[in-house]
């Protein structure tokens, strides 16, 4: 896989309409959505903190923490322009100090 062109898994980017029960209860629902499934990180805060989209305009909520995580691997992604200030900057200033894909390098 080429790290630079990384985008969101579409099936993962999917977002669930309000009042939609039919979304699996499995153990990957207990971390957010940009949670990577080899980052061993655990979620920190609500799992619909901040939303990232991706170069292609798809979106993925999570995390404040796999967020910032997931960010430096996205070629042209940024925080959604409606995150609180906060929250954006917080993982902006998270996401400087790591290399794309940091739990493939223990980080």
């Amino acid at each position: 896989m080429n790290h630079m062109n990384h985008s969101l898994d579409a099936s993962k980017s999917r977002r669930i309409a309000a009042g939609d029960t039919a979304a699996p209860a499995t153990a990957r629902s207990v971390r957010c959505p940009a949670a990577a499934a080899k980052d061993p990180a655990p979620c920190e805060g609500p799992h619909d903190a901040a939303t990232l989209i991706d170069r292609h305009g798809r979106e993925i909520a999570g995390c404040v923490l796999h967020c910032a995580r997931l960010l430096p691997g996205l070629d042209g992604a940024r925080v959604h322009p409606f995150v609180p200030a906060g929250q954006a900057l917080e993982i902006y200033s998270r996401a400087r100090e790591l290399p794309p894909f940091a739990w493939e390098v223990g980080r």
